[in-house]
C-alpha cells in the first residue's frame, strides 16, 4: 500500500486529487494537509511513501520549510506542484530537495507518471517545465534578475507584483511593515526597477504572475 500525504491549502483541489490518486493507485492511502503546521505535524508523526506539495500553502512559500523536512526524513520523495513553470520555482525546488516538480494544470497522467518515478528512486520534472530547462541550458544559462533574489525576496517580490500593499504583505507573512518595506526596497535595487509598477510589468513579461 502507497501513503501519499497531500498538502495543499485548497479542500476543493485536495478531494479532486485524493479521488484521482485513489482511483488509479488501488489501495493507495491518501493524507491531507491543509496548512504548513499540519503538514509538519503529519510528515513528523506518521510514515509516508511520498509528499504531494503545494508551493504556497496559505501565502507561505512550502520550499522555505522543504530542506527542514528532508533533513529529518531524508528517504521521503517529494512531488512539488506549483501554479508556477519557470524555472526559477525549479531549480529552487530541486535543489531544496524535491525528486519531481509539475505545474498544476498538467495532465493527472503525467502526476502519476512523476509518483512512480519518485518511489522508484528517480527525478521528474513536468515536459513543459523541462522544455523550459533545456531552453534555459541552450541559451548558455543567462540568469533573470529575478533569480538574484533569496526565497523570501521572491516570496515578496511575487506578492508585490500581484497588486498586495506592503500593509497586507507584512500581515500575510507575520512581519512588520518596516521590514516589508525594506525587502521591497532591496528587490528594486537588485532588479535595476524603480516602483511597483515596473516590477508588476516584469513580473507579466516573465510569466510569474497570471
Amino acid at each position: 500500500m502507497v501513503r501519499i500525504l497531500l498538502a495543499d491549502d485548497h479542500a476543493m483541489f485536495r478531494s479532486g486529487l485524493r479521488h484521482i490518486l485513489e482511483a488509479e493507485l488501488p489501495g493507495a492511502s491518501v493524507g491531507e494537509a491543509a496548512t504548513i503546521a499540519e503538514l509538519v505535524e503529519k510528515v513528523d508523526r506518521e510514515s509516508w511513501d511520498v509528499l504531494l506539495l503545494d508551493v504556497s500553502m496559505a501565502g507561505q512559500n512550502s520550499l522555505n520549510l522543504l530542506p527542514s523536512v528532508k533533513e529529518r526524513h531524508p528517504r521521503l520523495p517529494v512531488v512539488v506542484l506549483s501554479m508556477y513553470g519557470e524555472r526559477q520555482f525549479v531549480l529552487r525546488a530541486l535543489r531544496a530537495g524535491a525528486s519531481a516538480y509539475l505545474t498544476k494544470e498538467r495532465a493527472p497522467e503525467e502526476l502519476l507518471r512523476a509518483i512512480r518515478s519518485v518511489l522508484a528512486g528517480r527525478r521528474y520534472v513536468g515536459e513543459e517545465v523541462a522544455q523550459q530547462l533545456a531552453d534555459h541550458l541552450a541559451a548558455g544559462g543567462a540568469a533573470s534578475p529575478h533569480e538574484s533574489l533569496s526565497p523570501r525576496e521572491l516570496e515578496i517580490f511575487l506578492l508585490l507584483a500581484s497588486a498586495r500593499s506592503v500593509s497586507e504583505i507584512a500581515a500575510q507573512l507575520e512581519l512588520s511593515v518596516k521590514t516589508v518595506s525594506t525587502y521591497r526596497s532591496r528587490i528594486l535595487e537588485k532588479m535595476e526597477l524603480r516602483s511597483n509598477a515596473e516590477l508588476m510589468q516584469y513580473a507579466v513579461r516573465h510569466g510569474l504572475v497570471g
